[in-house]
């Protein structure tokens, strides 16, 4: 059954249309009506209908601003508009802005159910498409997956491709919006043989195979491929036939999601971690300007840390293994601190997403250091219960640590606290907990793809979302579905 929203300021208009037609037996459930176009955006909002009907003429918001709102939002929603006015500009106007369908009163039963039927085909195709392209996504999350050791040359051979040059490399591109190639398709560019996936809403990797004697990769302008719209682009680092293509692929994912940690780059490439003699120097300082309580030794330290990292242009993956150092070292020297529950390791992944730069990286240890207990005195359990309520309200957003403690005027570090005291738990694994558990909610929805739910329930990347529904649930989306 599709979900159909009706929208229209003459209650008696909405009723009528309701009445018009046999909505279950065409496929249809109607979810309820709205006399205003405000009120209609705070139920599609809410409740994500498949279809809305509504009238052009409405107060508050009219049936095109309504259209436009749903297009901001980036819902998936179909929207058919119906005018008691004929002018060609009305219908050349929804046609611009989105609209399947437009439709005049008053309405013909006939034409009602044409017009609903066209838009049941259209949500079917993309329905369909989307089974298609989740089937693809769970074979390359099965091919990418950490654990993953599957050759490059047994991966071809399996799909019955000859590639004759002796390296590999895989490129991972980033864009803002979603991505629209096939799942996966075999392409050439400037005479090299690639294999093209889409590994995420908007994200595309390649295989590319080459002779990196007779063309550098620092040679290929990859940002003149047809992707060059791209907001960054990763690259790995060198692979033969008998390396795990997961390896290639983790690599690229690594230098892509550090675009926001080095300045200035747009294509970057992976370089494996290193720590060197300086910074283990630097480390070991902070460790003991730790044990001795000098603050100002420990930013010291701290400074000189984050200019080493700047200074070698360090990767997330390093960058988060820096940073889980020290907090090892406030674990083991601040144990009995309360405040010690708000500072949690991290993924290079949590890192790229919880962070900006590396610069807040190191904030966030920072105020550890300088914040003062005294703080907890002009926090109320009110605001602890507002601070929660509004985490519940918007986990489905990309919303930083770092900007909820400015929204609510307190350190990153007491924030930590705070949350892990009234619900056991890190803010990542809260948000995380409350998106899982929506999934496993919308998994019951058939007419979804697990595509469609990793958006819905807030995240970018489909391979991160199975590898945490794995992890929390022991199976992953597909197969928790078919229990």
């Amino acid at each position: 059954m599709y979900s159909v929203l009706i929208v229209d300021d003459e209650p008696w208009i909405a009723y009528g249309i309701k009445r018009l037609i046999d909505w279950d037996s065409l496929g249809f459930t109607v979810i309820g009506e709205a006399h205003n176009g405000v009120a209609a955006l705070e139920i599609i909002l809410d409740k994500k209908p498949d279809i809305v009907l509504s009238d052009i003429r409405m107060p508050g918001l009219d049936g095109f601003e309504l259209l436009d709102c749903i297009n901001q939002n980036k819902l998936e929603t179909k929207v058919i508009l119906i005018s008691g006015y004929s002018e060609f500009e009305y219908a050349q106007k929804a046609v611009r802005l989105g609209a399947v369908d437009y439709i005049l009163k008053q309405i013909d039963k006939d034409t009602l159910i044409s017009s609903l039927m066209r838009v049941k085909d259209l949500l079917q195709q993309k329905q369909q498409a989307l089974k298609v392209l989740d089937t693809s996504l769970y074979d390359l999350f099965e091919l990418f997956g950490t654990d993953t050791k599957i050759k490059i040359c047994d991966f071809l051979t399996n799909k019955r491709m000859e590639f004759v040059d002796p390296y590999y490399r895989l490129i991972t591109f980033i864009y803002q919006t979603t991505t629209v190639s096939n799942p996966e398709e075999v392409i050439t560019f400037n005479g090299i043989k690639c294999i093209r996936f889409r590994t995420g809403q908007n994200k595309i990797s390649i295989l590319i195979n080459y002779d990196e004697s007779k063309k550098p990769i620092d040679s290929l302008d990859l940002t003149s491929f047809e992707l060059a719209n791209a907001e960054c682009i990763g690259i790995s680092s060198l692979g033969e036939s008998s390396t795990p293509i997961s390896k290639l692929y983790q690599e690229s994912d690594i230098a892509v999601l550090s675009s926001s940690f080095i300045s200035g780059c747009k294509v970057i490439k992976y370089q494996s971690a290193q720590i060197t003699d300086s910074l283990t120097r630097v480390l070991l300082s902070i460790e003991v300007a730790i044990k001795e309580q000098k603050q100002d030794k420990i930013n010291k330290g701290l400074e000189d840390l984050l200019d080493k990292c700047r200074e070698h242009s360090l990767l997330i993956d390093q960058v988060t293994n820096i940073y889980n150092q020290l907090v090892s070292l406030i674990h083991k020297y601040y144990r009995n601190s309360d405040r010690v529950k708000g500072i949690e390791y991290l993924t290079y992944y949590q890192g790229a997403r919880s962070f900006h730069s590396i610069e807040e990286i190191f904030d966030k240890i920072k105020m550890f250091f300088v914040e003062q207990p005294q703080e907890e005195l002009f926090i109320t359990n009110e605001m602890v219960k507002t601070i929660i309520d509004y985490i519940n309200s918007h986990f489905t957003e990309e919303i930083l640590l770092t900007t909820l403690a400015q929204k609510f005027n307190m350190s990153i570090g007491y924030l930590s606290v705070l949350i892990k005291k009234e619900t056991g738990t890190t803010y990542t694994e809260y948000v995380t907990q409350k998106r899982l558990n929506m999934a496993k909610e919308l998994l019951s929805d058939s007419k979804l793809s697990v595509y469609e739910i990793v958006r819905r329930v807030g995240y970018k990347d489909y391979f991160h979302f199975n590898k945490l529904f794995k992890k929390y649930f022991g199976l992953t989306p597909s197969k928790y579905r078919k229990i």
